[in-house]
């Protein structure tokens, strides 16, 4: 029980001082995360640098035997933290970024995330209630050399197969994306504008009577993705949710602007689903300048205002559009078919 009680610190250890470096190389992401998990925007600079600092010293006192029980109650207090957070978040119907290992590796949170910090949470309990087991240096000195060089050998290979499931499922996802994003780049691209072209200048009105031009959102020096919808489009209804989401967890590296068909009086249930840079057209008249056939319908508009990918219909395809354009950069350019 020793043996698994030390394992179990080391893991820990490595695992928050991981997330608190990775934090900290990044705190304007920590700052960003805790703002889409509901910690208010004057609180959010503090408590994104509060959190990494807390993450590594729960690090450290995991290291040593006489602070390992301190350590690890600290770390089941943040992963139970985490884990409301999360739970809250997808009560929500949201998704943000977990930020968890900050600049070193970062994924939206969900289900997986959850029960990541599930195990972890155990593992912090069993310490924290059974004990820290041995200092590190006394369990090194009971054990001989092949034994010790067995154990690290097995450290080795487990590392191996979880680095290599990381990447294995990693490149998974953005194969799945890339896939959806060319099936709606052939299924659209008939009718998108050529990828590279200037895209069709527009002025509209926004929910409050005032003007808005595309030039004006590309003023931000950000794409902008252009997302067609109607009131009567009951697949754009249900993506408000999303749509609301990524307004408020991209709104630094990605201008999102709703350009619907009718006035504002149809269109109100945009504003009391929080959606913002709703734009008005009379008929379809933006749509008929974008070669958009259908709602929902979205297409990046590079920063310097050239079209920078296909359209993409139906939600399936815009949220990869979205994932694809946000990976590439500014540089959306350089993606295929009809990601930016």
């Amino acid at each position: 029980m020793d043996t698994v009680e030390l394992a179990l610190r080391i893991v820990l250890a490595v695992v928050f001082a991981a997330a608190g470096v990775g934090k900290l190389l990044d705190l304007e992401g920590s700052r960003r995360a805790m703002q889409d998990f509901g910690v208010p925007e004057r609180a959010a600079p503090a408590v994104g640098l509060a959190l990494p600092i807390a993450e590594l010293a729960a690090a450290v006192l995991l290291i040593f035997a006489p602070t390992a029980q301190v350590g690890a109650i600290l770390a089941a207090l943040l992963l139970a933290g985490f884990m409301l957070g999360i739970w809250n978040a997808l009560r929500k119907g949201q998704q943000p970024d977990c930020h968890c290992f900050g600049q070193i590796h970062s994924a939206p949170a969900g289900k997986a995330t959850l029960i990541r910090n599930g195990v972890l949470l155990a593992a912090a309990l069993v310490v924290a209630i059974g004990g820290s087991g041995p200092a590190i240096d006394d369990w090194v000195s009971a054990r001989g050399a092949a034994e010790l060089v067995a154990i690290g050998i097995g450290i080795l290979g487990i590392a191996a197969l979880v680095y290599a499931w990381t990447i294995y499922s990693e490149n998974k996802t953005l194969q799945n994306d890339l896939r959806i994003a060319r099936r709606a780049g052939n299924m659209g691209g008939r009718f998108g504008l050529p990828v590279g072209t200037p895209a069709p200048m527009f002025e509209l009105d926004g929910m409050s009577g005032e003007t808005v031009k595309l030039s004006s959102l590309l003023d931000h020096q950000k794409p902008v993705l252009l997302l067609f919808m109607s009131p009567s489009c009951g697949p754009c209804a249900g993506m408000l949710p999303k749509v609301r989401q990524w307004q408020d967890a991209l709104d630094d590296r990605l201008t999102i602007a709703i350009i619907s068909a009718g006035t504002s009086e149809q269109n109100e249930h945009l504003a009391e689903a929080g959606i913002e840079n709703v734009l008005l057209q009379e008929g379809f008249e933006a749509g008929d300048a974008f070669s958009v056939k259908y709602t929902p319908t979205a297409v990046v508009v590079s920063r310097d205002g050239l079209i920078a990918s296909a359209l993409g219909e139906t939600e399936q395809a815009i949220e990869p559009l979205v994932r694809l354009a946000l990976r590439q950069g500014t540089n959306l350019m350089t993606v295929e078919g009809s990601a930016a």
